[in-house]
């Protein structure tokens, strides 16, 4: 809280200096005693003030989708609005709140806007509202939600559209079993296949978040990606990066959860290694040192352990 309000509200300042009061004092010299009338009063003077600065969230939220809805508002006050919302949005009660009155389907509209920054803001209300609320999930899976995203993640000119659809699309799709369900009916698989093979960092990386994720809670899930080719691409990416500097923290990440995912998959369904993956993984955890570096590791010496027994002398 600033100066400027802290001295037109006088009941603060008094708190303030009563509580750097007590806090210059040792704690053993301090004696709690029952509010007398004069400070139960200021203190709820106080809290009166407080509350009456702070908007209830319904309204809140309310003010901000009549600046979206308003075709006159400016770009501006549209950021401003959809950056609120999805704050709102994280909390549950004021997400189902926020679709009983019909602004998540307003929002929503904005994912098919032609303002780049918009479409992002509008992936990340839908990310915020998904999260642990059925009826919601529910919603973007049975209407244009999911599907809109999938094109986004897939089509979208912008990295910025195309890396928050994938976070919109994840929070949606893990461990939601209708929402995974809608999501393979949607040809997701090949969506989030595609776009693992992107050069953009944090594309490659949310994707390769998903796969893992998916594969860990539906194992079934695992030969549908193997068929697919998502193992070969793996092995490529480990043999790339036992050749590359893993100082970056998105590098870092990367390299844990594709050992993660081609584990997974490894584990349940079969899966084929190629025949330098003894180097690959060998050369790849010799690259790795440190101790932030042993979870890595351990996962390159699982799936030595893995690689199916050499028949001709061939390292396999």
């Amino acid at each position: 809280m600033g100066e400027d309000n802290l001295q037109s509200h006088p009941n603060w300042n008094a708190i303030l200096q009563w509580s750097l009061r007590f806090q210059d004092e040792p704690s053993e010299n301090r004696v709690l005693e029952p509010l007398d009338q004069e400070r139960r009063e200021f203190l709820m003077r106080a809290f009166e003030d407080y509350a009456a600065m702070t908007e209830d969230p319904v309204k809140s939220m309310r003010r901000h989708l009549e600046v979206i809805k308003n075709p006159a508002s400016s770009k501006e006050d549209c950021v401003v609005a959809l950056e609120e919302i999805a704050f709102h949005a994280e909390d549950i009660d004021e997400a189902n709140d926020l679709y009983l009155m019909g602004g998540l389907q307003v929002c929503c509209a904005y994912i098919k806007h032609y303002d780049p920054e918009l479409q992002s803001l509008a992936c990340e209300v839908i990310a915020s509202a998904v999260q642990n609320n059925e009826k919601i999930v529910q919603f973007a899976s049975e209407t244009f939600v999911l599907s809109d995203l999938l094109k986004l993640v897939d089509t979208a000119q912008h990295e910025m559209v195309r890396v928050k659809s994938l976070l919109a699309v994840s929070c949606l799709v893990r461990g939601n079993k209708g929402a995974l369900d809608k999501f393979n009916e949607l040809d997701g698989c090949n969506v989030i296949v595609r776009s693992l093979q992107s050069p953009v960092p944090k594309l490659q990386l949310k994707s390769l978040f998903l796969l893992s994720s998916i594969c860990l809670d539906s194992p079934d899930q695992c030969k549908v990606y193997n068929s697919m080719g998502v193992p070969q691409q793996l092995f490529a990416m480990c043999s790339k990066f036992s050749t590359e500097d893993h100082t970056a923290e998105t590098h870092d990440a990367s390299i844990l959860i594709t050992l993660k995912l081609l584990h997974t998959l490894a584990i349940h369904s079969k899966v084929d290694f190629p025949h330098d993956a003894l180097t690959s993984f060998t050369s790849l955890r010799d690259s790795l040192g440190g101790d932030r570096f042993k979870e890595e590791r351990t996962f390159c010496t699982l799936l030595i352990k893995l690689r199916p027994p050499s028949t001709d002398g061939v390292d396999r």
